[in-house]
C-alpha cells in the first residue's frame, strides 16, 4: 500500500509514518503545494495512494483546500469509483467544527486527533478497513 502523510510538524508525520511503516510505504509532505504535487505524481506514475493521512490546520492552504484538491485530481484521473483513496484527517484541534468538516467536506473516512495516535491510529484504521 501507499500512504501519503501530510502535517506542518515533520514530528508528527515522522510518528506517523514510523506506525504505518508495517502496513506501506509512506510519502511524507509538509505543506499542501507538495501533498498535491506528490499526489498527482503517484497517479501519473500509476500508483495512487490508498491513503491520505491530512493535518487539517497547516500554514498557507489548509488541509480541508488540499483535500478538495485532491478529489478533484481523483475526480479527473480515476477509472474505478474505488480507487478512491481513504481520508484519515489528523488535527490538534477535535472541534466539532473542523470535525464536520472533515466528514461531511472532505468524505473524510476517519479523524484522529494527534495527541491520539499512539494508541487509536492502528485501530481506527482497522475500524475502516483499511488495515
Amino acid at each position: 500500500m501507499n500512504f501519503l502523510v501530510v502535517d506542518d510538524d515533520e514530528r508528527v508525520a515522522h510518528l506517523l509514518s514510523k506506525k504505518l511503516a508495517p502496513y506501506g510505504a509512506c510519502r511524507i509532505a509538509t505543506d499542501g503545494e507538495r501533498a498535491l504535487s506528490l499526489f498527482a505524481e503517484q497517479y501519473d506514475n500509476g500508483e495512487p495512494f490508498q491513503a491520505v493521512f491530512m493535518d487539517i490546520k497547516m500554514p498557507g492552504m489548509d488541509g480541508h483546500e488540499v483535500v478538495r484538491r485532491m478529489r478533484e485530481i481523483e475526480a479527473e484521473r480515476r477509472n474505478d469509483v474505488l480507487e478512491s483513496f481513504k481520508l484519515v484527517m489528523i488535527s490538534a484541534f477535535s472541534d466539532t467544527k473542523n470535525v464536520c468538516k472533515s466528514f461531511f467536506g472532505g468524505q473524510a473516512d476517519a479523524f484522529v486527533a494527534k495527541a491520539e495516535i499512539k494508541n487509536r491510529l492502528v485501530p481506527e484504521l482497522k475500524a475502516i478497513k483499511l488495515i
